[in-house]
């Protein structure tokens, strides 16, 4: 059996010898048979195509009544969402959530309470980013692409001239993105545990040796061989070898494999949530998984003084001194880099997740954070919502083509019980 790529044709022993080269035992004897079962095309953008479908019994999905709701871009991709808080026509302001590697539009900001929301006078938006749930991939995506379906995002749902964005770890980084290539359409951003880029200027080689010694042995080896192996074969092994693992599996490794607080956390509170968002997440066979991988591993196409030249708002960051995902010291360096408009919140005693799900003081913070001095009615100062003019008589109009459409019943659904606790 051989694979067939554009122009080349690949003997299946080489796809075991490049995974032996790379000390990676159980993915060279997987990728062995799965060369050898199947026939693989690789498509103009790079990513897998495999004619024959791999049974993936660990994402039984069962049926529920949810009302699916989707954005539409110019370029006819769909955005899935949903909303919490207030309505458009009573909300002070507007919170858009980008959520982490192997989550979707369902973690949101993980148990949040309405009545928080309601009180900080937020419309709560929450979406499944590009390859993930329900949105369409973008293969050609890129940082100032993610921006710009943001921006997309935000005219469609008419949220305001000026939005406010909460980025979970990898979605940290498409805050970044936003910070860079959209900064007047963003008033704020608040950053859990976010992801960076070790390679940004600033951050030395020393520092950078020590950041990435200061991560779990896996995230280690993944952020060296996402360098180094083809696309196809990440997307290969992120469908046929990560994604069948979402759900109870997906929790259970996590307890193991991070912080004691975490784990702590999992086994208390929020493994529940955790394992119904990894199911949702994978319902594209991990493209989008993959992509945040090769996007967060590679040149990101702009350095921390790109962003302090262009945005004007400020930037929170929140991060647990025993995070093994995301070290710490990695936001010291970027607070090193931007001292005045960084704004490091050290948690102490807290890992990747302990600090942010369900737990209403983190919550709390962070929105105040956002938003400043809020009364109980969510009033706050015009022009610190900068709703001028120009936004009030024109966001009836939806930029660049972008549409909503009709809500949609999703059939199927990884999810049994509500979203959140």
């Amino acid at each position: 059996m051989i694979l067939r790529g554009l122009g080349a044709v690949v003997p299946a022993q080489g796809v075991q010898r490049l995974a032996q080269s790379l000390q990676w035992p159980s993915l060279s004897s997987r990728l062995h048979r799965f060369a050898r079962d199947h026939r693989v095309g690789l498509g103009s953008f790079a990513t897998l195509y495999v004619k024959a479908s791999c049974a993936m019994s660990t994402m039984a999905l069962v049926k529920m009544n949810e009302d699916v709701k989707f954005v539409a871009l110019p370029d006819g991709r769909r955005i899935a969402y949903r909303e919490q808080g207030l309505g458009k026509e009573t909300a002070k302001r507007s919170l858009l959530v980008l959520h982490g590697l192997g989550s979707s539009r369902v973690a949101g900001m993980p148990g949040v309470s309405e009545s928080l929301l309601k009180e900080m006078g937020v419309r709560f938006v929450s979406i499944d980013r590009p390859g993930y749930g329900l949105s369409d991939f973008n293969p050609k995506q890129t940082f100032e692409s993610a921006a710009k379906d943001v921006a997309h995002v935000a005219d469609a749902l008419e949220l305001g001239q000026k939005i406010w964005l909460l980025g979970y770890s990898c979605g940290g980084a498409y805050c970044w993105g936003a910070a860079r290539y959209i900064p007047e359409r963003i008033a704020g951003i608040a950053m859990w545990a976010p992801v960076g880029n070790y390679s940004w200027k600033g951050i030395s080689e020393s520092e950078r040796t020590k950041l990435i010694a200061n991560i779990t042995p896996r995230s280690r080896s993944t952020y060296g061989i996402v360098q180094r192996v083809p696309k196809w074969m990440l997307y290969a092994y992120v469908r046929y070898f990560i994604v069948p693992s979402v759900g109870a599996k997906w929790v259970e490794d996590a307890k193991n494999r991070l912080a004691p607080p975490d784990a702590q956390n999992l086994r208390e509170i929020s493994g529940d949530i955790m394992e119904r968002d990894s199911i949702e997440s994978a319902k594209q066979k991990g493209k989008g998984m993959a992509q945040d991988l090769l996007l967060i591993s590679g040149d990101w196409g702009f350095e921390l003084s790109d962003v302090q030249d262009v945005y004007q708002g400020s930037i929170h960051i929140f991060n647990g001194d025993q995070d093994l995902l995301v070290p710490l010291g990695l936001q010291q360096c970027i607070k090193k880099v931007l001292p005045d408009l960084v704004h490091l919140h050290d948690l102490e005693g807290e890992g990747h997740i302990s600090a942010f799900c369900c737990n209403d003081k983190i919550h709390r913070e962070t929105l105040e954070c956002l938003f400043g001095g809020v009364g109980t009615t969510g009033e706050m100062d015009a022009d610190k919502l900068d709703m001028g003019s120009e936004e009030q008589n024109g966001n009836q109009k939806v930029q660049n083509g972008s549409i909503v459409s009709e809500t949609i019943k999703e059939g199927t659904s990884a999810l049994n019980a509500p979203y959140l606790h």
